[in-house]
């Protein structure tokens, strides 16, 4: 979707690269049969705010440093089109 190539694994599962090889971006995919509620309702939140615009979710831990951010796939590939 993010016009990358994905890596088969081998043994070394997730030891010696990235999910995903992309020019630009380092890819690590992730697939759980369940999703944080809290995640999930957080970007829910801001997009009630705001439905014409594109819904961020930003994490901070406490004393961790820089902050992580939470965006749908298909809003992220709309960032990034020509």
């Amino acid at each position: 979707m993010l016009d990358g190539k994905r890596n088969s694994r081998c043994l070394d599962f997730s030891l010696s690269i990235a999910d995903v090889e992309h020019p630009l971006l380092s890819i690590e995919c992730k697939y759980r049969k369940k999703i944080s509620g809290f995640l999930k309702d957080g970007l829910k939140q801001a997009e009630k705010y705001y439905p014409d615009k594109i819904p961020v979710l930003v994490l901070k831990e406490k004393n961790m440093h820089g902050e992580l951010i939470i965006i749908r796939l298909s809003d992220f590939q709309k960032l990034f089109e020509k």
